[in-house]
């Protein structure tokens, strides 16, 4: 009997590829919000600072111009903050699609694993099949010749 093949290894080997391109499709999804995170620390740690030394301003003698500064500046940063937030929440979406990606190629990779298995399976049973066939054949000969030869 001829060896094993499996008429769906290259599909079966082609999502296998697929998944691995998701999973690091994620992963740098992943990097990239943990990025956006920093940023939005950053600019939120950047307001805070600059807050904290537009208080201290106004308790002493501050002009005018340098109010409206920090005030623009501050503005500045909140629409930043505001910004990356929402591209934060993008990033967030394209995670959960590309894990749910994932999930549907996991689904179809398990499918066409079980379908192998059953297919080796069955090739199994043929060999062992063909084989005991062919040891009863043997001993059948075998056992004629004996005969013939007495």
């Amino acid at each position: 009997m001829k060896k094993f093949e499996f008429s769906l290894e290259k599909i079966l080997q082609f999502k296998n590829q697929n998944l691995k391109n998701l999973k690091n499709d994620l992963s740098n999804l992943q990097f990239l919000l943990s990025k956006k995170d920093e940023e939005i620390e950053n600019l939120k740690i950047k307001y805070i600072k600059s807050d904290n030394l537009y208080i201290e301003k106004t308790r002493t003698l501050i002009l005018s111009y340098e109010i409206q500064y920090y005030k623009d500046y501050m503005n500045s940063l909140l629409n930043l903050i505001k910004k990356k937030s929402e591209e934060k929440q993008i990033l967030l979406k394209k995670i959960e699609l590309k894990k749910l990606e994932i999930i549907e190629m996991n689904r179809e990779i398990s499918t066409i694993d079980k379908l192998k298995e059953k297919k080796v399976d069955e090739y199994n049973k043929a060999l062992q099949k063909s084989e005991e066939i062919f040891i009863e054949e043997f001993v059948t000969a075998s056992s004629l010749m004996s005969t013939q030869n007495f």
